[in-house]
């Protein structure tokens, strides 16, 4: 059963990577080859079309506006929030699989920042994440439809401060990003163009520890400049006033640093696979689920043969999972059930399971694998290079 699961998807694998090669940004072959903006839109969306199955034999699910909305307008436990403009992109597609979550330790401002407290964290095991940004052009027209500017201050403005945009001959790049275990707030950091701002608590603190050097150092220039009028201490108040200033900006610079450095250390850790790696990651991913629910099925329907319809096959596996490993599940029996009838694997009467003869069941797996390896008249076509290559040694000797 698993090497029936392995040729299906090794040939889904086959048909992803020559979907994904005219929009892969990491692809390094060179090719005179080009392609009209309908062309582009018909190969996106069968390539679309490839991806959203395999995420569904995977067990993602695909994450609702709703959901990203609530996870968005949170603010991360690490302390750092990120906005993102999503108007950059033409296409975006987030899935997950699975939610858990996990403690961590922060200090509160409750406890003066003296100890360190637990703090609960929700997080999504899995994540799938599919960007089309849009091209500078493209962009640049809307802001300045929008905002009634003109289109080239809009370019050279995007052109400087937006590295997402792209254009040029790379203006059709798709992204595919996996990820594991990111808290809920920090749905942010998986995009490209976040831009990080401070919390209003950190704004607070360095508001307040700003502002009264400032004053500090404002009084002081104050009454060295009343005391004295000489030039050379006018020149160290204003000194002394000026390195106040510097420290707090430098300060707000170093807040900004500390922020960048915690968005680039946990993407490091919660990045699993890119571009075409993470569709093969995927593919794998998806052949390990299908060929798991199958197998399961198929060892409860043939311990019970006959005794289970496919609520008690439900109840059975579950049970099972929980008593054994201590892993609750929800076991989706009707994908399990619905491969071993397509397998001919078992049969189904009057809502009963039974499991076919183990000859039979062979039989019917050998004739399912021979189809994907070399389907009807493929066969014979698969077979013609070879004749032709001992057709052409024969004739050399």
């Amino acid at each position: 059963m698993e090497q029936f699961y392995h040729a299906k998807f090794f040939g889904l694998l086959k048909r992803l990577k020559r979907l994904y090669h005219p929009f892969n940004p990491d692809t390094d072959t060179v090719t005179r080859q080009s392609h009209s903006p309908e062309a582009y839109l018909e190969m996106k969306n069968d390539l679309v079309k490839e991806i959203r199955p395999l995420l569904d034999n995977a067990n993602y699910e695909e994450l609702t506006e709703e959901a990203l909305n609530i996870a968005l307008a949170k603010t991360s436990p690490h302390g750092v929030e990120v906005t993102v403009d999503f108007e950059d992109f033409d296409d975006i597609s987030l899935f997950y699989r699975g939610e858990a979550y996990k403690y961590e330790e922060r200090r509160d401002w409750k406890s003066l920042y003296l100890k360190k407290e637990e703090v609960r964290v929700n997080i999504y095991r899995r994540l799938f994440l599919l960007l089309k940004p849009k091209t500078l052009t493209q962009r640049a027209q809307e802001i300045a439809e929008r905002d009634g500017q003109e289109l080239e201050k809009v370019i050279k403005k995007l052109r400087k401060d937006n590295k997402v945009l792209i254009e040029g001959e790379k203006s059709e790049r798709i992204f595919i990003k996996l990820f594991k275990d990111i808290p809920h707030p920090d749905l942010e950091m998986l995009f490209p163009n976040t831009k990080v701002r401070m919390t209003m608590q950190d704004k607070l603190k360095i508001g307040v520890t700003g502002g009264g050097g400032t004053v500090g150092g404002v009084v002081t220039m104050i009454g060295k400049i009343g005391a004295v009028i000489e030039p050379f201490s006018l020149i160290m108040a204003v000194g002394g006033f000026g390195g106040v200033l510097w420290r707090q900006i430098k300060n707000v610079f170093t807040q900004h640093t500390r922020y960048m450095a915690t968005l680039a250390k946990h993407l490091y850790y919660y990045n699993l696979d890119n571009n075409a790696g993470a569709l093969a990651y995927m593919v794998n991913m998806a052949e390990m689920e299908e060929s798991k629910e199958a197998l399961l099925s198929y060892l409860f329907i043939v311990h019970d043969n006959g005794r289970l319809d496919r609520k008690g096959l439900d109840e059975a596996i579950e049970a099972h999972m929980s008593m054994t490993y201590e892993l609750p599940m929800d076991f989706e029996v009707d994908d399990g059930v619905e491969k071993l009838l397509r397998l001919g694997l078992i049969e189904e009467r009057e809502t009963l399971l039974y499991a076919v003869a183990i000859t039979e069941a062979l039989s019917s797996l050998e004739r399912s694998w021979s189809e994907i390896i070399a389907p009807g008249s493929a066969k014979k076509a698969a077979q013609e290079p070879v004749r032709s290559v001992l057709n052409w040694l024969k004739s050399s000797s």
